[in-house]
């Protein structure tokens, strides 16, 4: 029995199949149409986004549309999982995939397209739902597969963003326990033992990836910080060292970043309060931002300098997190 998952909007296909031939080339050629993949083509407007991360947003609606030309093109059983899957639930993504990947019962011919990734049929009815009218793998093998197979930053940003949506960090120990083909488990594992509901997004997952790797102890996610304009909530931090970690996105400080209206000026002043506060409260806050990622040594130096020298002494690099 599958379950039914209601999640996102997905670009609509044309299919060469459907339609003549030549007049679709000759609307590629004008850019009335763009091509998404082999025999499968998409109008622009489903794909051009606007405004702050819209590289990520056209390549997130390019890569569903690929997988759904791929849905209506193939005949036989299929299940889409790994990454793809993670995209079609909704999951939250470090990066997103270029390959679509999907389960299929039969073996790929030695032709098979360089934009497909098909995986052998190794799972039960009890694996699979349905995404967006397409069937995925569900949401605990998907997180199992992917904290398998992929970088171990890229499985912990999806393994985080499960634990958000309320599964159990035991369903997901579970399904890897009974998985038959025990490559990637140890990884696995240790990926889904570090997983934390507290992210909010995919770059806090990646500063405290970062930290781990590095054998500190673990920061608590989302720290509540009691102050005399009301309690707030760190990104990472440590309370019992009085240090406060918050990647600043610089999305909130322009027009419209956040939602429609919004108003980057007071978000500055509201932010700059609310710093005020946690440091009058005894809390010390570093501030992350993308640009940390070219001297990442720097930044966790940053952090270091707050913790005791036991600690510190302590660290050593986690075999299983690769660099990121």
């Amino acid at each position: 029995m599958t379950t039914t998952i209601t999640t996102i909007t997905i670009p609509a296909v044309t299919l060469t199949l459907e339609h003549d031939r030549n007049r679709l080339a000759a609307s590629a050629r004008a850019g009335d149409i763009l091509r998404v993949r082999r025999g499968a083509y998409c109008p622009p407007d489903q794909i051009q986004a606007e405004g702050p991360g819209r590289a990520y947003q056209e390549a997130r609606r390019l890569a569903l549309a690929r997988i759904s030309a791929l849905h209506t093109q193939l005949r036989a059983d299929h299940v889409f999982g790994h990454v793809s899957a993670a995209l079609l639930l909704g999951l939250r993504l470090w990066s997103i995939p270029t390959v679509t990947h999907v389960y299929q019962r039969y073996r790929a011919s030695a032709h098979a397209a360089a934009d497909v990734r098909r995986h052998a049929w190794t799972f039960s009815a009890q694996d699979v739902a349905v995404a967006s009218g397409i069937p995925v793998t569900s949401l605990a093998r998907t997180v199992v597969d992917c904290a398998r197979t992929l970088h171990p930053l890229e499985a912990l940003v999806i393994a985080d963003s499960v634990l958000a949506m309320g599964l159990a960090r035991e369903t997901l120990l579970e399904v890897l326990a009974a998985m038959p083909d025990r490559r990637g488990t140890r990884r696995a594992r240790r990926v889904i033992e570090l997983a934390d509901a507290g992210a909010q997004s995919a770059w806090e997952t990646w500063v405290r990836y970062e930290i781990l790797r590095r054998g500190l102890p673990r920061p608590v996610t989302q720290m509540p910080v009691c102050t005399a304009a009301g309690v707030f909530h760190t990104d990472l931090g440590y309370d019992r060292w009085a240090l406060g970690i918050e990647f600043d996105g610089r999305v909130k400080y322009r027009p419209d970043g956040v939602r429609p209206g919004h108003d980057p000026a007071q978000e500055y002043l509201d932010e700059k309060a609310r710093a005020g506060a946690i440091r009058q409260a005894g809390i010390t806050i570093e501030s992350v931002s993308a640009s940390d990622r070219r001297d990442v040594p720097a930044m966790i130096a940053r952090f270091v300098r707050h913790l005791p020298r036991d600690a510190v002494d302590a660290a050593r690099l986690d075999p299983l997190l690769r660099p990121s």
